[in-house]
């Protein structure tokens, strides 16, 4: 024990928290919260590795931090807070745990019984602070040794936090808020992260469907559908419809160029049954196909908060179980009109867009003149203006398995689900609100939690780098190795809704003004501010050198017109 309960109780609980598979907390300053702070670093010395203490001074940017630990390491991540209007900035990253499924434990420090209600400092009712669906504990101000009741309370957030989605502990602390922790006190515990609970009741997580193989079956795989959904459209004999940031996006049954598919109504009309997986969120068209009723509709819901059930009348269920496999003449009859449909239109949308395959023989030709023809045509192509399309093609082609891929809630998501083959990459997107907020942060916390050697590229567009530009902000003497690259669609502000209703009910100069919202900010100035690296893009040219950087931190700001 030491001088402060509020020591001892932050060192307990956080101590059944690094025993439960916590890896990573993210500590905001604040006074209040102290004792927190100090057990994290102290567990962190004790831990030789098992836990790793980030510094975010800003909570909104903390918690989109801790949403991407989680997302990369499938764990719960920490952030601690102080109180008062400290812990309220987590709300836009705990909304989009909430809605997504995942991961995320919110520690706030609260002022004890007696200084609410009568107009102290930095007080206010913390209590279910993030609402009813937010399972949330309020621990009164520990007293003298509370180490059992500590630990339990880490034990029961720990196991709610592992089922998907997040968990709010406020706890009240009284002066003094903190003691010196002894070093070598402090005994690191067997690490035994929970089992996730077998479902129960009937809810649809405890649902099994068993289905066969059906001519007229559609895959589709929306945010958070992972490798399942491909495993399904193989097993089902069916065609998949993979979302860009479904992490199904792969396979002999994926359809490129979706949309334009499910335009063609020789196809969609011979769909009878749909299993979708995930949460697609991208396109109309597949909105549109999800609200028939007069199709059979099937969800797989996993952690997300709610099923993809836009016609009210699908079967939710938590798995589906394939009694027999397709056979190859089964797939091949109706899968593979979808997939060469799909190819055709991948292969139109293509021309224009990527410059022609360049003559290999005309580089060793022994008449100067072809040589010379051929340099000036593939200077042509590199000095090409970059447009949306080859930035989508281009950020997607420089991706590997060690490499992560995330999105912003941006123009520029739509823009690669429209265009990009298929490819199995680590794919990630807030989804779950598809909020431009938290971009950036989300990034950094993946790249920290990944174990690949690779590059985190983020891309997003100009205005939600803006929103979440304090996330640029680097501890200073803290290794990090991870290596994060912001590819920005600079067009000068939110251009999506010259593609939106509104564009034919609102006078340019009102959407520009409160839509468009354009800006003038010098890029390069704030990367600077930050310590990032930064990059100029005009031309495919500059943009093949920035997508082969080694930089550990670099903004690549690529001009693209409106």
């Amino acid at each position: 024990m030491t001088a402060s309960p509020a020591t001892d109780w932050s060192v307990a609980f956080l101590g059944q928290l690094v025993a439960k598979g916590i890896s990573h907390v993210v500590v905001s300053p604040g006074a209040r919260s102290q004792a927190l702070a100090l057990a994290a670093l102290a567990w962190e010395r004790a831990s030789e590795g098992a836990l790793t203490v980030h510094v975010v001074i800003d909570e909104r940017s903390a918690a989109f931090r801790v949403l991407g630990l989680a997302l990369e390491s499938h764990r719960p991540a920490v952030c601690i807070a102080t109180s008062g209007s400290a812990p309220a900035h987590y709300f836009p990253a705990v909304l989009e745990a909430l809605h997504a499924g995942v991961p995320l434990i919110v520690v706030a420090a609260d002022r004890p019984g007696e200084l609410h209600g009568v107009g102290a400092n930095q007080t206010t009712n913390q209590h279910e602070l993030f609402g009813s669906r937010v399972p949330s504990w309020s621990v009164s101000a520990p007293e003298g040794s509370d180490a059992d009741d500590a630990q339990r309370i880490a034990t029961e957030v720990a196991a709610t936090a592992y089922r998907g989605g997040p968990a709010y502990v406020s706890v009240s602390f009284r002066e003094p808020l903190s003691a010196a922790i002894q070093e070598g006190s402090l005994v690191m515990p067997e690490i035994v992260a929970p089992e996730r609970a077998e479902p129960t009741g009937d809810t649809a997580e405890a649902r099994v469907l068993s289905l066969e193989p059906e001519a007229g079956t559609l895959v589709i795989a929306g945010h958070g559908a992972g490798a399942r959904a491909e495993a399904l459209a193989l097993e089902l004999g069916a065609p998949l419809i993979a979302e860009v940031v479904s992490g199904a996006r792969c396979g002999p049954h994926l359809v490129p160029a979706y949309r334009q598919v499910l335009r063609d109504e020789s196809l969609t009309g011979g769909v009878g049954r749909i299993v979708t997986v995930g949460r697609p969120t991208l396109s109309r068209e597949v909105s549109s196909l999800l609200g028939r009723t007069e199709i059979t509709q099937i969800v797989v819901q996993g952690r997300e908060l709610e099923a993809a059930n836009p016609s009210r009348m699908a079967q939710v269920v938590g798995e589906v179980v394939v009694i027999r496999p397709a056979t190859p003449e089964e797939s091949a009859l109706w899968v593979k009109p979808w997939v060469m449909a799909g190819r055709r239109h991948q292969e139109a949308q293509l021309v224009g867009i990527m410059p022609p395959a360049p003559d290999i023989e005309a580089l060793t030709s022994n008449d100067p003149a072809t040589r010379s023809a051929f340099a000036t045509q593939e200077m042509n192509v590199l000095r090409q203006p970059v447009v949306r399309e080859s930035l989508a093609l281009a950020v997607w082609e420089a991706t590997w398995p060690h490499d992560r891929l995330v999105f912003g809630a941006s123009r520029m998501v739509r823009v690669a689900d429209s265009i990009v083959p298929g490819k199995n990459i680590p794919v990630f997107a807030n989804r779950g609100l598809s909020g431009i907020d938290g971009t950036i942060a989300t990034a950094r916390g993946i790249a920290q939690a990944a174990s690949a050697t690779g590059v985190t590229r983020v891309l997003l567009g100009d205005l939600a780098l803006l929103h979440d530009v304090g996330s640029l902000l680097v501890e200073p003497g803290v290794g990090d190795s991870s290596r994060v690259h912001l590819i920005v669609a600079n067009d000068g502000g939110g251009t999506i809704f010259d593609e939106l209703e509104v564009s034919k009910v609102a006078s340019q100069k009102d959407r520009d003004r409160v839509l468009l919202t354009p800006h003038e900010v010098w890029l390069e100035a704030l990367a600077g501010a930050y310590g990032w690296t930064y990059r100029r893009v005009n031309h495919l040219g500059d943009l093949a050198e920035a997508l082969s950087a080694s930089d550990a931190r670099l903004i690549v700001d690529v001009a693209i017109a409106r």
